[in-house]
């Protein structure tokens, strides 16, 4: 039943924008269970069950959309603020800043050219929000806060690009998860040595500062998001994600167990559980506080915390948009992950989807 509500609920938002293409991944933080796997589009499976004919099997492949193409595990997306509290957890594990300290965000840093200091590099945000602390900066998820926390500005130390990659590691991006699927891309976060050995170039600042808000050549997959997040969500702890529970032998009362399948850890301890409690603080100010980016969420039946991203891909006005949710904040036993290709414009797509889908979840149980 989730399978075909997240499903349709993410046909019917793509269709209402024009958008042709999006991911949708649930799981349970508690143990790594697959709850919803979602690639739109999508196809019939009951096409092949019988012998598909060739007419029918030219018609798929010769989608445009890629039907056949799993973008939940095999897409390769850049994040954009999905990154945040991934940084914010790296920042305060790294004792780089206090959760508390307030950085002036004016809409924009000046930063000059270590070679020519006549030269200065503007790098903006979407607007100004004034003094912000952390847990204000992942709710409105002010680029300012996170390029000075990233990359250093003014009298603060930066992470740098190695330890965004450390921390961005830890939580699973540049690794296979093991799902019990094929195909699954492994992630990829740029750094340094990888661009000299590439691109032949040097690191830039402005490498550090675009990476620290989910750009450059960062790439993720919906699956990985999601996992990230349960371990935002569980306290720290990175399962192995599971599609199949177990596998049964016969129907009815004489079916008998084959194999059951017992949850697995990938990692976990790598950041301190008051940490993390920060950070999902932050999370749930952007559902309650009405400066929040996903405020739209705060009536459902149950408490959530929410992180709101949106990727430019090199097009003019054109996003990769995506909505982090977990839920009940409290005790959390959902994370939904739902990203939608190549939107025109800074729209709300993905947060309706994540609100209907956790609306019909919670109406269930």
């Amino acid at each position: 039943g989730l399978q075909q509500k997240v499903y349709d609920e993410l046909s019917e938002s793509l269709k209402n924008i024009g958008a042709k293409k999006g991911a949708a991944v649930a799981i349970d933080p508690r143990n790594g269970a697959v709850l919803a796997l979602v690639s739109y589009p999508s196809y019939d499976d009951n096409l092949f069950s019988g012998g598909i004919s060739q007419e029918g099997y030219n018609k798929i492949i010769n989608d445009p959309s890629q039907p056949l193409f799993n973008r939940a595990i095999s897409a390769k997306y850049p994040t954009g603020s999905t990154i945040k509290p991934f940084e914010a957890s790296a920042a305060l594990q790294e004792n780089l800043i206090s959760p508390d300290k307030q950085i002036n965000d004016i809409g924009y840093i000046l930063v000059k050219s270590q070679y020519d200091p006549s030269t200065v590099y503007k790098y903006g945000g979407i607007k100004a929000h004034g003094w912000v602390d952390m847990k204000k900066a992942i709710a409105v998820s002010s680029n300012i806060y996170f390029y000075t926390v990233g990359g250093g500005y003014g009298d603060q130390q930066g992470l740098g690009p190695t330890r965004i990659k450390k921390y961005l590691s830890l939580f699973g991006w540049d690794q296979k998860t093991g799902i019990d699927l094929p195909n699954e891309f492994s992630g990829f976060i740029p750094d340094p040595a990888w661009k000299k050995a590439s691109k032949g170039q040097g690191w830039w600042d402005g490498d550090t500062y675009n990476l620290a808000i989910g750009q450059s050549d960062l790439q993720t997959t919906p699956l990985q998001v999601a996992l990230a997040y349960s371990a935002i969500a569980n306290g720290g702890t990175l399962y192995k994600p599971q599609i199949v529970n177990k596998i049964i032998d016969g129907t009815g009362p004489s079916a008998k167990t084959v194999q059951e399948f017992s949850p697995e850890i990938i990692r976990s301890g790598f950041i301190d559980p008051q940490n993390l409690q920060i950070v999902r603080e932050g999370m749930r100010d952007g559902v309650t506080q009405p400066y929040g980016l996903s405020k739209y969420l705060n009536d459902l039946p149950v408490s959530v915390a929410a992180k709101t991203g949106t990727a430019e891909i090199g097009y003019q006005n054109r996003f990769n948009v995506w909505s982090s949710v977990f839920a009940p904040y409290d005790n959390p036993e959902i994370v939904l992950v739902v990203t939608v290709e190549n939107v025109q414009g800074l729209g709300a797509v993905t947060l309706p989807v994540a609100h209907d889908v956790l609306q019909w979840y919670f109406s269930k149980k």
